[in-house]
């Protein structure tokens, strides 16, 4: 295999399209083309017999990474009769043939594909590969004689530092003429700016909110939503001066910054919407020379879909955060019972964008508001894939925590039809048949790890044509534990998920009143507001939360009991026991409506039955952080790195 490895090595150096700029891209690309070959053996999937899509290489199945989680946006493109979906868990890019509804070839990408988006007038997809931090550039040209191979692999690698500069891209976007891409790179906030015909990075866009995903270009405009642009919260401290017992409740200066008081002892903690604290939601920029030229606010707190149509309404998937609905918690003592098991409204956010600045949100509810919940079965949680159809008058999106297709009428606003599809749909693309009438939509289930495939003929009455499962190496285990991470139902009212809170296992950047016992000690007198912590690297670091009470298998003091010593809650040589007491406790308190909570049949609180904890209790236990964003190719650390593990440490 290492023989076919080179020569296709040699095919690639030889084409025209081929380019590598500098030492260290040559080294890391050379890493990158032949990192597939180690894990191939003769135990692999037999080759396609039909070579139409190409010649089909080797794919391993017996090899694989971690469980990453990463995000989607954009995990489908249509060219043609052909339909490109990354496979996340497999690390390769699947065709399938709209004809028979089949895979018919697949390519080794980078580590957690991601997204896939065709090139205008370039014969190409481009696929960004979310923990590689590179983009892999795919022939799509049948005349070609690199049809379906990765021709070229685009990343950039700090010349000195020799660090990647490209950290987990996830969404990618064309200008009209395909000669310039955008790619945005969530954890630096920015937006690289890749010249397409020569496939390297010339700039980058600086996006002043937290972790672009979602970017799509329409005309002369690049539309770029921050994913976690936050809703204006905050607790309610400030500088004593300005201490009004409403917007500002205690002395900040005093309580944070002078004795880190977490317990909020002896003060009132209010979690308030303060209108001074940016909320920076969509970017615009000009693509003739890269310029902001709008920016938006208020459209939303956690950003998933985007779409734009022909008059430049801008279309958002979002979820907006209620974590100021029981945010008194100091001055009116609320608890859990206000949230009212409501921590998320589900919404579909318009921005009118036609002139030269954007005009002010306005938000279709896909549920009823509280005090009202949705039927059951009739949630729509967690919107997030969503395409506009060519007319400009419907939109056809996904509820990822629903699992399910659903299509609004954009005129009055109402949702007419509705369809189940796989474990957590992330990706939708719409078809239109030689007449231009919509004819179906290609959904990419990204836990479930299959596409599903929508008659759309009548926009009232969806249809299932067909659904492809995706080879998936996911450990069954986890992969169900995954899918009751995402599940909606859950909660009580099956509007939120785990996955809500915790966006692909990491952190919403939000503060909430949970159900945090209150300390016993004189002053204590509200439940404490806590950050969001992430769900990821969770191995070893038993007890959980900053309180320390949650799978805690050394007893001692906690939060709840500052005095007298408490009993392990779960065992040290059985980390999964740790994980599952967390996973109870926050079933049956969080996930709950607390005035009407479920039991599952072994009399816990909760929606979930045991197989399902125990599955999710793993998953969560086996979820690791992405690799360390600066940490150089060569793992040598640098001065200040070894300044500042010495200083962590000692």
């Amino acid at each position: 295999m290492v023989e076919n490895a080179t020569t296709r090595d040699k095919r690639l150096k030889n084409s025209s399209n081929y380019r590598v700029v500098g030492l260290v891209g040559w080294i890391a690309s050379c890493i990158f083309l032949l990192a597939p070959t180690y894990s191939l053996s003769e135990e692999d999937a037999d080759p396609v017999e039909d070579d139409r899509y190409g010649l089909q290489g080797s794919i391993s199945d017996t090899d694989g990474h971690p469980t990453f989680a990463s995000p989607h946006f954009n995990p489908l493109a249509i060219v043609g009769n052909l339909i490109y979906v990354v496979n996340t868990p497999a690390d390769t890019l699947d065709v399938i043939d709209a004809t028979s509804n089949q895979v018919v070839y697949r390519l080794n990408v980078g580590i957690d594909p991601v997204s896939v988006v065709a090139r205008p007038f370039g014969d190409e997809v481009w696929v960004a590969n979310h923990i590689s931090d590179t983009i892999s550039v795919i022939d799509t040209d049948p005349a070609s004689p690199f049809y379906h191979e990765v021709v070229a692999t685009i990343q950039n690698v700090h010349r000195y530092g020799f660090n990647t500069q490209f950290d987990e891209p996830v969404g990618i976007a064309f200008t009209t003429n395909g000669r310039k891409a955008y790619v945005a790179l969530g954890p630096s906030n920015q937006v690289a700016v890749i010249d397409a015909e020569r496939r390297v990075v010339t700039k980058h866009l600086k996006i002043n909110a937290q972790d672009p995903r979602a970017l799509v270009v329409r005309g002369s405009r690049l539309y770029v939503i921050a994913f976690e642009s936050g809703n204006t919260t905050q607790l309610s401290g400030c500088n004593p001066g300005a201490i009004d017992g409403d917007m500002c409740t205690y002395d900040a200066i005093q309580e944070t910054h002078t004795t880190n008081n977490v317990l909020s002892l002896g003060f009132d903690a209010d979690i308030v919407r303060n209108p001074k604290v940016p909320d920076r939601d969509l970017f615009v920029f000009d693509t003739r020379n890269d310029r902001l030229i709008d920016q938006v606010e208020g459209t939303g707190t956690l950003l998933y879909g985007l779409a734009v149509d022909g008059q430049r309404n801008v279309y958002i998937a979002q979820a907006e955060a209620r974590n100021d609905a029981n945010g008194l918690a100091g001055t009116q003592k609320h608890g859990l019972l206000e949230m009212e098991n409501r921590a998320f409204l589900n919404q579909i956010t318009r921005v009118n964008c036609s002139q030269r600045r954007c005009e002010d949100p306005e938000f279709f509810d896909l549920e009823p508001l509280p005090p009202s919940h949705p039927e059951p079965g009739m949630a729509l949680s967690t919107p997030f894939a969503i395409e506009v159809t060519r007319d400009n008058a419907t939109l056809v999106a996904t509820a990822a925590g629903s699992d399910k297709v659903f299509v609004l009428d954009i005129e009055s606003g109402e949702i007419i039809s509705r369809a189940d599809t796989g474990s957590v749909p992330r990706g939708v693309k719409l078809a239109y048949n030689e007449n231009d009438e919509l004819s179906d939509a290609w959904v990419m289930n990204a836990v479930g790890n299959s596409v599903t495939r929508l008659d759309l003929t009548d926009l009232h009455e969806l249809a299932l044509i067909a659904t492809i499962e995706l080879d998936d190496p996911t450990p069954e285990l986890m992969k169900q534990g995954r899918m009751a991470f995402h599940d909606a139902n859950a909660s009580t009212t099956g509007t939120f998920s785990c996955d809500s809170c915790h966006p692909d296992n990491n952190v919403d950047q939000l503060v909430w009143i949970l159900d945090t016992p209150i300390c016993d000690h004189p002053g204590c007198t509200q439940i404490p507001p806590r950050l969001t912590m992430p769900v990821r690297g969770l191995r070893d670091t038993q007890p959980y939360h900053w309180d320390g009470i949650p799978g805690d298998p050394y007893g001692g003091v906690n939060v709840a009991s500052l005095w007298e010593p408490v009993e392990p809650n779960c065992e040290l040589d059985d980390p999964e026991s740790c994980t599952r007491f967390l996973v109870d406790g926050s079933l049956g308190t969080t996930m709950c409506d607390v005035s009407a909570c479920p039991i599952n049949e072994e009399n816990k609180g909760g929606a979930l039955t045991a197989a399902e904890r125990d599955a999710l209790a793993h998953f969560i236990l086996n979820v690791p952080f992405p690799p360390a964003p600066n940490r150089p190719f060569d793992n040598e650390l640098s001065a200040s790195a070894k300044t500042g593990f010495f200083e962590f440490n000692y």
